[in-house]
């Protein structure tokens, strides 16, 4: 009887532990998952201002189709963000249309954060990734 409860115990604990990793890896790939979208969010802000500045032109690209690319490393940049470190965001801007009688012109906008538990190195193992991505689509005045 005295060993038929131990193991049953043993089974409970066990299983009690597995619930428990679980809970915890979920949690960590939901708050990665939330900087790699704050860092996404921080690149479109920057590519919005950039392309929208208050006193000067826009440099996202003059020619249709042909999208500028900028990348930001959070880690390295020196910014001191601590909730974006090991983070990096890629933005693009594209011009893809314009109105004939008005001038305006349509711009799209991409924004792909990328955040690790750790540093990422190609030697890197049981790192925790996660990456994001935000479209934004403006027009000029």
């Amino acid at each position: 009887m005295t060993l038929f409860i131990i193991i049953v115990l043993t089974l409970l604990g066990s299983a009690l532990m597995r619930v428990l990793s679980t809970s915890s890896e979920s949690i960590a790939q939901e708050v990665i998952g939330t900087r790699a979208y704050m860092a996404a969010n921080s690149a479109m802000q920057a590519e919005l201002q950039q392309l929208f500045p208050l006193n000067s032109s826009s440099t996202c690209p003059l020619a249709p189709l042909a999208p500028s690319v900028t990348s930001h490393n959070f880690s390295t940049s020196g910014m001191n963000i601590d909730g974006l470190f090991h983070c990096t965001a890629e933005a693009t801007c594209s011009w893809y249309a314009s109105h004939p009688d008005t001038e305006e012109k349509y711009y799209r906008l991409t924004s792909t954060g990328k955040c690790a538990s750790s540093a990422l190195t190609s030697s890197s193992k049981d790192v925790v990734v996660s990456s994001r991505t935000l479209q934004v689509e403006a027009r000029s005045l």
